[in-house]
């Protein structure tokens, strides 16, 4: 049986999932190291800082992870500090980030599914001209999920604290 994924908009009824998902070793050793974000960077983005878009990615209407895009040229252009990877990007350049926060969704095929299905919605939905993701170099998992779902390969570059390995969607 094929199962059905999607994409739900975050909200604050979503936030002590989040905050559940967020602690994960999965999760916080990429997302949360020192240096990184802080887990309550998801009130700023529900308020709606402009540039970043969340959703609850699920399979058969069960939440298993968050998924975002990041219009970076408006991050950009209105972010008082910029940070990563991203910060000279041109209009129409979106990054994605992600997290599977569920444990009996990891290492089944998910990870390619999802960031597929995502960037077609990107690419439909928003003024997207190009669509970047950064992995860490060691995250040997998550690079070869990408490759799979049609990123390839731009450079190696530093985001203030890991090096990552940049990648560029390309349409076959």
């Amino acid at each position: 049986m094929k199962s059905m994924l999607n994409f739900k908009s975050m909200t604050m009824a979503d936030v002590a999932l989040w905050e559940q998902w967020v602690v994960k070793p999965q999760v916080k050793e990429t997302w949360f190291i020192e240096g990184y974000l802080s887990p309550d960077c998801i009130y700023e983005k529900l308020a709606g800082n402009g540039y970043d878009y969340p959703y609850i990615i699920q399979v058969d209407d069960k939440p298993i992870g968050y998924i975002q895009c990041t219009d970076l040229y408006t991050y950009r252009m209105v972010a008082t500090e910029l940070v990563g990877v991203f910060r000279q990007e041109d209009p129409g350049t979106y990054g994605i980030d992600l997290f599977i926060g569920e444990e009996d969704f990891l290492d089944k095929g998910y990870g390619t599914k999802i960031i597929k299905a995502f960037v077609q919605k990107i690419l439909k939905e928003l003024p997207a001209k190009q669509i970047v993701i950064d992995p860490e170099v060691s995250n040997k998992r998550a690079i070869r999920c990408y490759e799979k779902a049609g990123f390839k390969f731009v450079k190696i570059a530093n985001n203030g604290i890991k090096d990552c390995y940049v990648m560029r969607f390309e349409q076959e």
